[in-house]
């Protein structure tokens, strides 16, 4: 599927699975060297970027990603809220944008949420790390790394 969705130039714009990719890590460097070259700087002056609301607005590359998950709390695309006692302990999260910016736009841009950058890893066993997500999560981070909080791809 993503052969075909190359081949018609709709990869960028549709809802991606990364879970589908053996190496989804080098699919987001090859973006983040896609970045760099349509932009004219190095890879290294780039920062990730992610935004669950709307599109990044500083990215001139970017990708939606969906089907990913959260254990250890709730996301509802706004904020986090600890999971109930009849809570699921692994739940579905809305689709991200994820960019690679200069980081020189970024300092503007700064979000009045605060937010916690959550690993991604590529299953639920925790042991090969994707990349850091950042989530809205009010005034308290430290509680959602108490809860053990972390993204996965969705499992196939």
């Amino acid at each position: 599927s993503w052969i075909e969705r190359a081949n018609r130039q709709a990869l960028l714009s549709d809802i991606l699975d990364l879970s589908e990719l053996f190496h989804p890590d080098t699919f987001l460097n090859a973006l983040r060297q896609e970045t760099a070259r349509s932009i004219g700087c190095s890879m290294d002056s780039l920062v990730f970027l992610s935004s669950w609301r709307s599109p990044v607005a500083q990215a001139k590359i970017q990708v939606k990603v969906g089907g990913l998950q959260l254990e250890g709390c709730r996301f509802d695309g706004v904020h986090l809220s600890e999971n109930q006692h009849d809570s699921p302990s692994i739940s579905a999260v809305p689709a991200c944008h994820m960019a690679w910016a200069p980081q020189s736009s970024t300092a503007d841009s700064t979000d009045s949420e605060e937010s916690i950058w959550l690993p991604l890893y590529t299953s639920s066993e925790r042991v090969k790390l994707v990349t850091h997500v950042s989530l809205p999560c009010g005034a308290n981070p430290n509680q959602w790394i108490q809860a053990g909080a972390a993204l996965f791809l969705k499992q196939q």
